[in-house]
């Protein structure tokens, strides 16, 4: 690719990434719920800025390994495991994007992008987004309630988790295994289940 075309794809390519991630729920909920703490915006701008990078820098990544990093960045940074296949979803877009921007058909991808629902700009440092903290958050990492095998020390046993109260629900580790397990688990106070579309 010669160098104009290079900087035009990278442009091009960077407000793809952004029309992608302003558009992600999952992204924008763990925010809003202060799963990253006072800083959750920033850190989802580094990780909208870290993918951008990666797809920018690798040439033949696949779906699967973008899957894997973006999951491993948001259950890092955020604690949230996302069951909705949003990850494959945006992964797979964002790779056939790529391809396309490569191509230079722009006007495909701005026709498809247009389909996505309008939404604001959030992921900026000049846009102020609301979080709600999370009971307890005192901004500092939540490792210090972590037991040696990194099993929380304040975990309910198996009985209190099955008597869970069914309010909003953001799913735990521990659910997540029972769901797939074939057992469902109402989740607990303060939790929100994204469902699957």
């Amino acid at each position: 690719m010669a160098a104009t075309q290079q900087t035009e794809f990278q442009k091009n390519f960077r407000l793809i990434v952004e029309k992608i991630f302003n558009n992600w729920q999952n992204l924008r909920l763990a925010v809003e719920h202060g799963m990253g703490g006072r800083n959750g915006q920033q850190v989802a701008i580094q990780i909208m800025d870290y993918t951008y990078q990666y797809c920018v820098g690798n040439e033949n990544i696949t779906q699967g390994e973008l899957q894997e990093v973006l999951e491993e960045l948001m259950d890092q940074e955020f604690n949230t495991l996302c069951d909705d296949n949003s990850i494959p979803e945006i992964c797979r877009n964002l790779l056939r994007y790529k391809q396309m921007a490569q191509q230079n058909q722009y006007p495909e991808i701005e026709t498809e992008l247009s389909k996505l629902p309008p939404g604001k700009e959030w992921l900026r440092p000049d846009v102020k987004v609301t979080y709600t903290p999370v009971d307890g958050d005192s901004s500092s990492d939540d490792d210090e309630d972590m037991d040696e095998d990194g099993d929380d020390d304040d975990e309910m046993d198996e009985s209190e988790e099955d008597e869970a109260p069914s309010g909003s629900g953001r799913v735990t580790r521990s659910q997540t295994r029972k769901q797939k397990a074939g057992e469902f688990v109402e989740p607990e106070d303060g939790w929100t289940t994204v469902r699957r579309k």
